[in-house]
């Protein structure tokens, strides 16, 4: 199809995106971040009403969810926060913002995460000979995101 309306220039890969959080009301780049994602999983109730042969959908909930890796060298913006909220019998939140800018155009899409909880299992340290040291995260993201821009 080259040359008949598709421009394989306005693809984006992951070296168009970003991860921000908020530290002290000041967005930081988390530039350790390998990859990242930010995700929505609908529940549903099924409902079987007498008579009929159809089972339908009911919406139930909605949760929203976001993960990364990240290369460990920054300890700052997540392990410290996260020990220093337990040690005082809390569970930390954090501010987190991800997007995506469009390379040849330059439009760009950015979401607001807040009140994000940590989720699961956070690797505090893993190492691995010959390995660049890595920990994953996952959040429950407590709010709607924003979107703060949408591409263009």
């Amino acid at each position: 199809m080259s040359g008949k309306g598709f421009d394989t220039r306005k693809l984006m890969t992951g070296k168009d995106g970003k991860l921000f959080v908020t530290v002290d009301g000041t967005s930081v780049w988390f530039a350790s971040v390998e990859e990242f994602a930010v995700g929505v999983n609908f529940s549903n109730v099924d409902f079987h009403p007498a008579g009929d042969i159809q089972t339908y959908g009911v919406p139930d909930s909605v949760k929203f969810t976001a993960s990364f890796t990240e290369a460990v060298v920054r300890d700052d913006l997540t392990i410290q926060p996260m020990l220093d909220s337990i040690k005082n019998g809390k569970v930390p939140t954090f501010s987190l913002q991800a997007g995506v800018t469009e390379p040849l155009a330059g439009g760009e899409s950015k979401y607001l995460l807040d009140e994000c909880i940590p989720d699961g299992d956070t690797n505090i340290l893993e190492v691995k000979p010959g390995d660049i040291i890595k920990r994953q995260c996952q959040f429950i993201v407590n709010s709607v995101p924003d979107s703060i821009k949408a591409l263009v």
